[in-house]
């Protein structure tokens, strides 16, 4: 047996729950003969259409430039080249109306890797960070990875037990203790749709500036969110002094293989960031650096970009429509519609209050995968859907959402 460290071993033996979905997802893949349906898979969190057009262009003209490709192949600084952090400021200005500098700006390698060299920015041993509940659920294995099991985190309830999403601040404040260093807020949610409203993120902004907590605003799905009345002004904020925000590419570019982040900092953080980073990751990807400057610098390939971000929103803003009319019919769902994202999240309670029992009776008796709602920060009772695997096959869903249909009433036989 392997030596290894205690943490390695507290790992293996805590494993993420989004690994256990993809094991038994490959072992389907791998013996389909085992099973009477082929696996209609609607667990993943990953967009399966194709990156825009104009994003081929601008790395193709990279590789074909002698100089660039070069430089291409060699490290970055740390936190990115300085044309990249300029054209990320532009970018954010023309598409997301925000107006940072360069020095605002820490370029890297996704946003989980980006969130963990957070929490060794700001936490210490014995720190809290507050997440949702419901919330992404790998914030809390980042947590206990990147300090070592030596903080802990602390779960407020932002839906309701009659199933509306309503974060309330008082609910917060009696989580807060002098030990609270962070709050981690998602919009549009993962695993529950909703876009948080200016009012609430002025509200909690207030709170954290008065008790001196940063905030981190992850906003991977922000350029998915469905009608134009739900898009907050928050999105074009100028950060302050306690918020920080995340802005993965992997969404909304389509890119997740090819790990590419920024985060928005105050500038006092930009030293504590460059530092920690320098020591886990070195430099992120070169190349794509490159093609991102032209592509963020460019008028005519932003306009492109936006034309891209503007259809696929109507895209996913469609199938999740889909979803929820399809899930709706379904006697004794409690349907929380989404209004961005990839995710429609609902409550079986009325048929099994067990998440993880009804998940794996739906994959193993009708070749379903979903993912259950316990593993999103504790959430009993709920479900979360994906359309994101099928965003470009919708008779695939439906046939999803009929063996569904199926086995929900079996379940009130």
């Amino acid at each position: 047996m392997p030596k290894m460290s205690d943490l390695a071993k507290w790992m293996i033996d805590h494993p993420s729950a989004i690994r256990e979905i993809m094991t038994l997802v490959a072992e389907f893949e791998k013996h389909p003969e085992k099973w009477p349906r082929k696996l209609i898979y609607l667990a993943g969190g990953w967009p399966q259409d194709s990156p825009p057009e104009v994003l081929r262009t601008k790395l193709m003209e990279v590789v074909n430039d002698d100089d660039l490709w070069k430089k291409g192949a060699r490290y970055s600084p740390t936190i990115g080249f300085p044309d990249i952090r300029e054209a990320v400021a532009n970018y954010e200005l023309v598409i997301w109306g925000r107006k940072i500098t360069a020095q605002n700006i820490v370029f890297g390698l996704g946003s989980s890797e980006q969130i963990g060299a957070i929490f060794l920015a700001l936490l210490n041993p014995g720190d809290e960070v507050i997440l949702t509940s419901p919330g992404y659920l790998n914030y809390k294995r980042q947590l206990d990875l990147e300090m070592k099991l030596n903080a802990k985190a602390k779960c407020w309830k932002i839906i309701s037990e009659d199933g509306i999403f309503e974060p309330k601040i008082d609910d917060l404040s009696n989580l807060v203790t002098d030990k609270t260093k962070l709050i981690i807020i998602t919009s549009p949610g993962n695993p529950d749709g909703q876009v948080w409203d200016d009012d609430t993120v002025n509200a909690l902004l207030d709170f954290a500036e008065d008790k001196q907590i940063y905030i981190l605003f992850d906003l991977a799905y922000r350029a998915f969110i469905f009608e134009e009345t739900y898009k907050p002004k928050y999105l074009s904020k100028t950060p302050g002094e306690w918020d920080i925000w995340s802005c993965t590419l992997s969404k909304e570019l389509r890119i997740p293989g090819w790990r590419a982040s920024y985060l928005i900092i105050p500038e006092n953080l930009l030293r504590a960031l460059d530092t920690i980073e320098q020591a886990r990751t070195l430099a992120p990807v070169s190349i794509l650096q490159l093609a991102l400057t032209k592509l963020f610098s460019e008028d005519a390939a932003l306009s492109e970009l936006k034309a891209f971000y503007e259809e696929g929103a109507r895209k996913y803003a469609a199938i999740a429509n889909k979803t929820v009319s399809l899930l709706k019919e379904i006697p004794l769902l409690n349907v929380l519609e989404p209004k961005g994202g990839f995710y429609v999240f609902f409550d079986v309670s009325r048929y099994d209050k067990d998440s993880k029992k009804v998940w794996r009776e739906l994959i193993n008796e009708y070749q379903v995968a979903l993912a259950p709602g316990i593993d999103f920060n504790g959430f009993e009772g709920w479900l979360r859907l994906s359309f994101a695997p099928v965003v470009e096959t919708p008779e695939v869903l439906v046939e999803g959402l009929n063996r569904m249909r199926e086995y929900f009433q079996s379940k009130r036989i």
